[in-house]
């Protein structure tokens, strides 16, 4: 089920159709996560609320080596992965195959997916997966997962 309110985010353009995160609010969730409020975690944050669309860990490392001389591209991948690892942001894998990192729009941490209209790139959200609840399946134990949607929005389609 698909929420249709819930589509906040992009355009074709890669650009933020809205936005209501204030940066206090994201810094909050590190502390509560128990991360520290680095200044490259507080300027990838910024970055993305500046930016307002969905970025490559290229694109990121480029910006901050920019403010950070000694910033490497690895220490950008830890803390990407740390601030996909609390929530904050959702990995986003495009038609072109590359990885993306986008701002997640969830008002908390109820377990959630997300879908992407592939022709104008616009981010929704969506409950009512059922693996969650789920121990194993087919033998297997399950860990984790994993689901991304593709779709068209009702815009597009």
């Amino acid at each position: 089920m698909v929420d249709s309110n819930r589509f906040l985010f992009y355009n074709k353009k890669k650009q933020f159709l809205s936005i209501g995160v204030p940066l206090e609010i994201l810094l909050t969730r590190l502390k509560s996560n128990k991360l520290k409020q680095t200044p490259k975690r507080k300027a990838i944050l910024k970055l993305f609320l500046d930016k307002k669309r969905f970025l490559s860990p290229e694109k990121i490392f480029a910006v901050i080596k920019k403010e950070f001389k000694r910033a490497s591209f690895p220490s950008i991948y830890r803390n990407l992965d740390e601030l996909y690892r609390i929530g904050i942001l959702i990995k986003v894998q495009k038609p072109d195959r590359r990885l993306y990192y986008a701002l997640c729009m969830a008002k908390n941490d109820t377990h959630h997916h997300h879908i992407i209209c592939v022709k104008c790139g616009k981010i929704g959200e969506f409950k009512g997966c059922d693996i969650i609840n789920k121990k194993k399946i087919g033998g297997f134990k399950i860990l984790d997962h994993s689901l991304q949607l593709e779709g068209l929005c009702s815009k597009c389609s």
